[in-house]
């Protein structure tokens, strides 16, 4: 059985190939947007959002180190994405993927929030090829976590099923603050 990461990059997989253009809406420590430079190869782009220069930083060092240059670091929250996007010529995109809460090993009371993350998905998802996916790994185990996936799943529980398929995977035999993944198909 796939753990929750493993399970979220093969949904990507699915869908994302060589020279597609994806976003990683959390950079945080990179890990996501290395996969993803990877799924992509040197002919396609990643685009990473973050709200902390330290995530930036950490992650710009290990793209370095691991000779990755497809990946391009945004400092600013992922509801601004599409504008960011937009700015930069790119009008769609092959995949996403939210890891939500904080920066391991950095402040905690820096957060995702479900307003910005809400606000990242709509926007996103517009430009969003169909038949490709969204996914997002949420972590309710702090309470700002259990506020955002209260909040985002009321707001995914009424997203028009004729626009897309939305499915949780999730340990049932696990603690209700375990994470879980949410995967948006656009239709």
């Amino acid at each position: 059985m796939k753990q929750i990461i493993p399970f979220a990059h093969d949904l990507l997989s699915q869908s994302v190939t060589k020279g597609s253009v994806v976003v990683d809406a959390t950079l945080g420590n990179g890990h996501d947007s290395l996969f993803l430079s990877r799924l992509v190869g040197e002919h396609g782009n990643v685009y990473s959002f973050d709200v902390q220069q330290e995530a930036i930083d950490q992650s710009d060092k290990l793209f370095n180190e691991q000779g990755i240059h497809n990946v391009t670091s945004i400092l600013t929250g992922h509801e601004n994405a599409k504008d960011q996007l937009t700015k930069r010529g790119i009008h769609e995109i092959d995949g996403c993927i939210f890891n939500l809460g904080f920066l391991p090993g950095s402040d905690h009371s820096v957060t995702t929030s479900s307003y910005t993350t809400i606000e990242a998905i709509n926007q996103i998802f517009s430009l969003l090829k169909p038949e490709r996916y969204i996914v997002i790994v949420v972590y309710p185990g702090h309470e700002e976590g259990r506020i955002e996936k209260e909040k985002l799943i009321t707001f995914l529980k009424s997203f028009p099923a004729k626009r897309a398929d939305i499915a949780q995977y999730r340990m049932v035999n696990r603690s209700d603050k375990a994470p879980f993944v949410v995967a948006l198909y656009k239709k």
